[in-house]
């Protein structure tokens, strides 16, 4: 396939951080349209519609990092999937028993039933039965994560990763935005006693290292549902925008108030 350039012409402000179908210019290279590519990432394959999805390979260490978190026979919950290589990487690297993934942009989610299926072709996945083993693992649900999560089995899940949607101005430090307390509220039920969650939200730059609004959130949610926590680790994984970086907030359920 021949190789073009394109450049983002507009900002990544809707909630997909999608450019849109307008987003993009094409700069050399013969027309494409779909603009579709993939990405290799450690010997795994993703498929990006550069118009209608986001995806960052500058994430590549902090997927290598959730990898090496999760535990063989584990059940992981990945949220706000996207084009879904966190899902792809965990399946393929880890003994995961199983990892759903939700994505509500049908353009993400599509892109990640098809790198599933050429996950079944991968002969360099070394997990048990190889990339078809790997692939099995998978299973993909599209539609808006507020209404799947509440269908979901409680206490279900051993893992929860959730790189939350920003919420435009209304995020961040001077934002009033209720910085995924709705996510939070849905999701924690799922996930058993003595749990996980990766939960990635939004930090000015002088929040940081702390990060105590992002603290105060988890726990306010934590208390409201009657759970105990504990936090593991937080730190800067990524920038979105001057003086404003994702942060990951790792915390365990240490035990459920009666």
């Amino acid at each position: 396939m021949q190789k073009i350039c394109v450049a983002r012409t507009n900002p990544l402000s809707t909630s997909d951080r999608s450019p849109g179908a307008s987003g993009l210019i094409q700069l050399a290279g013969p027309p494409r349209n779909p603009l579709i590519t993939s990405h290799y990432e450690y010997g795994v394959k993703c498929v990006v519609d550069l118009q209608h999805t986001f995806f960052s390979p500058r994430m590549a260490p902090e997927r290598v990092r959730l990898c090496q978190s999760v535990a063989r026979g584990e059940r992981v919950l990945v949220l706000f999937a996207g084009v879904g290589m966190e899902a792809l990487q965990i399946v393929a690297k880890t003994e995961a028993m199983e990892v759903l993934a939700i994505e509500q942009n049908e353009v993400a989610a599509e892109c990640l039933r098809r790198a599933r299926r050429m996950l079944e072709r991968n002969k360099t996945v070394t997990v048990p039965g190889g990339g078809n083993g790997a692939a099995e693992r998978l299973n993909i649900m599209e539609g808006d994560a507020l209404e799947i999560l509440p269908t979901l089995e409680k206490s279900s899940f051993d893992r929860i990763i959730a790189p939350r949607p920003k919420e435009g101005t209304m995020d961040g430090d001077l934002g009033t935005g209720d910085a995924g307390k709705e996510f939070l509220l849905a999701m924690l039920p799922l996930l058993k006693e003595k749990g996980e969650v990766h939960w990635y939200d939004f930090a000015a730059d002088h929040e940081l290292p702390n990060c105590n609004r992002t603290r105060e959130t988890v726990q306010t949610v934590c208390q409201t549902l009657g759970l105990t926590m504990d936090v593991i680790h937080i730190a800067k994984v990524g920038s979105v925008a001057k003086r404003q970086f994702r942060v990951c907030m790792d915390f365990r359920i240490m035990a459920r108030n009666e």
